[in-house]
C-alpha cells in the first residue's frame, strides 16, 4: 500500500524528464543569449540609459516595444486559459494550465523590460512603492500586480486540487472491503471539496478577465490612448487593437509551444486543441484586420495633421516597409493564407502526427503572426513620436542602438530560461480536476487508432461527455 500511496502522491506532480539533448540545447540557447548581452546589460545597469538610442523626442524605443509584446502575450494567454477555467470549454482543457502558467512568466518578462526602460533602478522601485492618483503608469503597475496575484493564486489552487484528488484516490483505494460505505461517503465529501475549489478557481478567472481591461492587455492600450499629445494613439480603437493583438499573439504562441512540447515529449498533440487554436487565431486575425483598417482609414481622411501625419509615416513614409511587409504581410496576409492551406490539407486527409490541424502550415502561420505583431508594435510606438509637438522642431528619428538590441537579447535569454524552468518544474502539461477530469492525465492524446482517427477529423475526446468528468463547482457538488 505504501507504493500505491507514493504513486498517488506523484500523480499530480511532474512528468517524465526531457531527453538530455533537449536539455542541453535549451541550456546552450539560454547561455548564448545571456553571454552575448551580459556586457551591455552591465553597461545599462551601471551607466543608465546613455547607451540606448532613445531621445527626448522619442523616449520610447525597442524595450517598450518588446515590453508591450510580452505584456500582450501574458494577457492573451490568461484569456485563453479562461476558456476552460471560466467558460468551461473542454476542447481547450489540455492547454489551460500551460496558458495560465506561462502567462505569469510572460508578465514577469514584460515587467523586466519596462523596468530597464525606466532609467535608474530606484525609478522602477518607486512605481511599486508609491502611488499617484493622476498617473496612468501608477494605475497600470498596480493593475499588473493585482492581475499577477490573481493568476498565481488561481494556479496554486489548480495544483492543490490535483494534490487533493491524488490523496483522495489513495484513500479510496485503501478503504475497500468492509469499509466500502465509508469510502463512498469519503469520496462524496472529496468531490464536494474539489467542487468548491473549482468554484473558487472560476471566480478568480472571472476577476482576472475583468482585470484584463485595466491590466494586461487592455490597460496597456488605455495607457497609450491616455497620451493626448499623440494623435495616432488617442481614441477607442487603440485599446481594442491591443486586446486583439494579445489574442493573436497568445493563440500563435500556444500553437507553437504545444506542438513543440509534444514533439520533445515524443507524444501526439491533441487534434481538437490544435483545431480550436487555429480557429481562434483565424478569428482574431479577422478582428485584427478590422482594427487596422479603422486605425488607418479615418486618420488618413482626417483634417487633423496630428492624426494624419503619423499614419502617413506608417503607410508611405520611413516606416512603410515595416508596415506593409511586417504588419500587413507577416502579421495578417501570410498567416491567413497559411491557415487556409493547412485547413485544406487537413480536410484532404493528412492525419499523421505532423499533419494534425494544419501541421507545418499552422506552425508557419503562428510564427508569421507573432513576427507581424512585433512589427506592428514597433511601428505603432515609433510612428506615434514621428510628429514634433511644436511647429518648427525637427522631425524625430529613432533607430535602436546595438546596446538596446543586445540588452533585449539578454532579457530574451532570461525569458527562454524562465519558460524552460516553468515547463520542467511545474506540471503545466497536465489535465486534472480543475480542468474537468476525474484524475490527472497527460495533456497529449494517446497514440492509437481511435486517437488518430479523431485527430484526422479535428475532434477531441474531451469534447464528448464522459462519466469520468470531475465536479465542476460547488453548486454541482
Amino acid at each position: 500500500m505504501g507504493s500505491d500511496a507514493h504513486k498517488a502522491r506523484r500523480r499530480f506532480g511532474l512528468g517524465s524528464p526531457f531527453p538530455r539533448r533537449v536539455t542541453a540545447g535549451w541550456a546552450v540557447i539560454v547561455g548564448v543569449l545571456l553571454v552575448a548581452g551580459a556586457y551591455f546589460m552591465f553597461d545599462r545597469l551601471a551607466n543608465g540609459l546613455g547607451m540606448a538610442g532613445a531621445t527626448n523626442a522619442v523616449p520610447w524605443g525597442l524595450w517598450v516595444v518588446v515590453y508591450i509584446w510580452f505584456s500582450g502575450l501574458a494577457g492573451g494567454l490568461y484569456l485563453l486559459s479562461a476558456l476552460v477555467y471560466l467558460l468551461r470549454l473542454p476542447r481547450f482543457a489540455p492547454i489551460a494550465r500551460l496558458s495560465l502558467g506561462l502567462s505569469v512568466v510572460s508578465l514577469v518578462v514584460s515587467m523586466i523590460f519596462i523596468g530597464i526602460d525606466l532609467g535608474a533602478i530606484r525609478h522602477s522601485l518607486g512605481t511599486l512603492l508609491f502611488f499617484h492618483w493622476s498617473s496612468p503608469l501608477a494605475w497600470e503597475i498596480k493593475a499588473y500586480l493585482f492581475f499577477m496575484a490573481v493568476a498565481v493564486v488561481q494556479f496554486a489552487l489548480v495544483l492543490w486540487n490535483d494534490k487533493r484528488a491524488a490523496a483522495d484516490a489513495c484513500t479510496a483505494d485503501a478503504g475497500g472491503g468492509d469499509g466500502g460505505a465509508v469510502a463512498g461517503a469519503s469520496s462524496a465529501e472529496a468531490l464536494r471539496r474539489r467542487g468548491n475549489v473549482n468554484l473558487a478557481i472560476r471566480v478568480l478567472a472571472g476577476v482576472g478577465v475583468a482585470t484584463s481591461f485595466v491590466g494586461p492587455p487592455g490597460g496597456t492600450g488605455m495607457f497609450f490612448a491616455a497620451v493626448k499629445t499623440r494623435g495616432l494613439w488617442e481614441g477607442g480603437v487603440t485599446s481594442v487593437l491591443f486586446y486583439v493583438m494579445a489574442i493573436v499573439t497568445a493563440a500563435a504562441f500556444l500553437i507553437v509551444a504545444y506542438r513543440l512540447l509534444a514533439r520533445l515529449r515524443g507524444a501526439r498533440p491533441d487534434g481538437g486543441v490544435l483545431a480550436g487554436l487555429n480557429r481562434v487565431l483565424a478569428a482574431s486575425l479577422l478582428a485584427f484586420a478590422f482594427c487596422v483598417f479603422f486605425q488607418v482609414a479615418p486618420a488618413l481622411l482626417s483634417g487633423d495633421p496630428a492624426v494624419a501625419a503619423p499614419v502617413q509615416v506608417m503607410v508611405a513614409g520611413s516606416l512603410a516597409p515595416l508596415f506593409w511587409a511586417g504588419e500587413i504581410g507577416l502579421g495578417l496576409v501570410l498567416p491567413a493564407l497559411l491557415l487556409a492551406v493547412g485547413a485544406a490539407r487537413s480536410r484532404a486527409g493528412r492525419a499523421d502526427g505532423r499533419g494534425i490541424a494544419g501541421g507545418a502550415w499552422a506552425v508557419g502561420a503562428a510564427l508569421s503572426a507573432m513576427a507581424g505583431i512585433l512589427a506592428l508594435r514597433y511601428v505603432l510606438v515609433v510612428a506615434g513620436f514621428s510628429v514634433p509637438l511644436l511647429d518648427g522642431m525637427p522631425l524625430p528619428a529613432y533607430v535602436p542602438s546595438a546596446g538596446e538590441v543586445m540588452v533585449a537579447l539578454f532579457v530574451l535569454g532570461l525569458a527562454v530560461g524562465c519558460y524552460g524552468l516553468a515547463v520542467r518544474l511545474l506540471p503545466l502539461e497536465r489535465v486534472g480536476a480543475s480542468e474537468g477530469e476525474a484524475q490527472v492525465e497527460s495533456a497529449y492524446a494517446d497514440v492509437g487508432a481511435d486517437t488518430a482517427s479523431g485527430a484526422a477529423s479535428g475532434a477531441s475526446p474531451r469534447d464528448e461527455v464522459s462519466t469520468g468528468k470531475e465536479v465542476r463547482d460547488g453548486g454541482a457538488a
